[in-house]
């Protein structure tokens, strides 16, 4: 008898996923409110005059977004979801004086991104960025910001071991010694004094390396300046200075168009102590003061050839301060840089 043959494939099998989404090269993406966010998509061929990359966020922006993440609330006025609010998110691009200083910031990064563009991005008649490229930057500047928070979050820490307590299993033929719980404390006790006791001992070695390094450099800063660079000034390696921001009258901020090239110089050095990395505010004129104020977090010397030195510092609300003495005690490091002209100093009064 022979076999019937096999029924067609049901029409209602597996559904088969989407195809991967590929950016065009001629015209940006247009991104739906329900997609902003989920992906990174790349930007037309031609539309930046150099290779653009979005500034990396300071703390205090991190911090800002992750406990007020920034949303929008879109209101449908017609179909099954009539007047039903829905929280998009977004990327601030306009403020008023009383915005947290982390939203001015953000505002200001993202208005820098028209001078980047070439001519193809911007409105001829108008003189405004497309809207195509104004929400694709704005959706890729989102996207920034969330993987810098998932970078910058504290992972927490698992809880310690509980110590496993005795078998009650009955005695067998040959019974295992079980240690008790007293001995079991008196062990665990006796090997905490022994961490305490190595850890005190590096910490009085610690204290006495500082100290003794504290006073060789103020009893002679010439001799341990000549020994490191007996030549003259060692160049360093260096990177990509930081985004130097300045308030306006108005209560906004903006990018410093030309900052002085003795302060691009001196941020650009690549064994910066971590507070000088990030964005920062810095006065307008940037002129030196003979002392730091209070709330200072860290303070480096700065050695110009021909110059006398200077003091730069990370105050704690995120600006720069500029001094022409600090305490030996506050200084974290020093650096020798060449001759500027522009080194700034403050002027000799009249006597």
């Amino acid at each position: 008898m022979p076999l019937e043959p096999l029924p067609p494939p049901s029409p209602h099998g597996k559904i088969q996923s989407p195809p991967k989404h590929t950016c065009s090269t001629a015209e940006p993406c247009q991104i739906r409110l329900s997609d902003i966010g989920k992906c990174y998509h790349s930007f037309p061929k031609g539309s930046f005059k150099a290779r653009f990359i979005p500034p990396s966020a300071p703390r205090f922006v991190v911090k800002h977004l992750a406990a007020h993440p920034p949303s929008w609330t879109w209101t449908t006025k017609g179909g099954p979801n009539k007047d039903r609010s829905f929280q998009v998110p977004t990327i601030p691009i306009t403020c008023d004086k009383a915005a947290p200083r982390a939203i001015h910031w953000v505002v200001a990064v993202f208005h820098s991104f028209k001078a980047h563009l070439n001519p193809v991005a911007i409105d001829g008649e108008t003189g405004k960025v497309k809207p195509g490229w104004l929400r694709l930057y704005q959706n890729n500047l989102y996207v920034h910001l969330r993987g810098q928070m998932k970078e910058t979050a504290v992972p927490k820490r698992a809880p310690p071991p509980t110590p496993k307590p005795p078998s009650t299993a009955p005695p067998s033929g040959h019974p295992k010694p079980t240690p008790s719980r007293e001995n079991f404390l008196e062990a665990e006790l006796s090997k905490l004094c022994q961490e305490i006791a190595e850890l005190k001992d590096k910490f009085h070695n610690y204290i006495t390396s500082h100290e003794a390094c504290c006073v060789r450099r103020s009893n002679s800063p010439s001799e341990s300046s000549e020994e490191e660079h007996p030549t003259g000034v060692t160049p360093r390696p260096v990177r990509s200075p930081p985004v130097l921001l300045t308030l306006l009258p108005d209560g906004s901020s903006k990018p410093v168009a030309n900052p002085p090239t003795w302060l691009v110089t001196a941020l650009a050095q690549q064994d910066l102590p971590i507070t000088f990395r990030d964005s920062a505010f810095v006065p307008s004129p940037f002129t030196p003061t003979t002392s730091f104020p209070e709330g200072m977090l860290e303070v480096i010397k700065l050695k110009f050839d021909g110059a006398p030195p200077l003091f730069l510092g990370t105050h704690r609300d995120g600006d720069l301060r500029i001094s022409t003495a600090a305490p030996a005690s506050a200084v974290t490091t020093s650096y020798n840089l060449p001759h500027d002209p522009y080194v700034p100093t403050l002027p000799h009064r009249k006597k």
